[in-house]
């Protein structure tokens, strides 16, 4: 029995070790982001997704957002007029998750996206990939078009960044798939 116990201990503290995960580093605040993503924007809101939008999310990315996940603010003018969106949302990666920030147009066009938060260990991997604080390759997306990996930051080579490159690439698609389940603004 002593020896199933040591055993199953062993894995465990293996897995741990595999699985490591280091302290997040906040690169942009949420509400800086909002602020220089919709700069007409002076009302902001945040949108809850009901049970049907989640179940929409689910079904075009495979990710289930929860409400930490996933946060949708909608920022309007001073007449009430829609500026924009901004979509915030977590993405699991080998070093722990990167948080992300997709600001969308009224028409639903990317304006800009941005990495938010991640791990300290990955910071050197996913700093090159972001100009001027932006992720390049994106901006002007429609909600229709994927979002290319090999176009974030193109001349930006090395594994573990083109792996965070990737990363990037599905968190913009799932705040675009965001986007499209919460009706934007409206």
């Amino acid at each position: 029995m002593r020896r199933v116990l040591l055993g199953i201990l062993g894995i465990s503290l293996a897995m741990d070790a595999l699985a490591h995960v280091s302290p997040n580093v906040t690169l942009v605040r949420r509400g800086d982001f909002v602020r220089r993503a919709l700069p007409g924007a002076t009302k902001f809101f945040e949108k809850t997704l009901d049970p049907a939008a989640i179940l929409s999310v689910h079904h075009a990315t495979g990710w289930e957002p929860s409400t930490e996940d996933a946060k949708v603010y909608v920022g309007r003018d001073e007449s009430a007029h829609l500026v924009g969106t901004a979509v915030f949302v977590w993405v699991p990666s080998q070093h722990g998750p990167v948080g992300l920030g997709v600001a969308f147009d009224p028409e639903g066009k990317i304006l800009q996206a941005t990495v938010t938060d991640v791990g300290s260990e990955p910071l050197p991997w996913v700093r090159p990939l972001l100009q001027d604080g932006r992720v390049g390759g994106v901006e002007g997306l429609a909600l229709s078009a994927a979002p290319d990996p090999s176009r974030v930051a193109p001349g930006v080579s090395g594994s573990m960044s083109r792996y965070y490159a990737r990363i990037i690439a599905e968190g913009v698609a799932r705040g675009q798939a965001m986007q499209r389940a919460s009706g934007g603004g409206r």
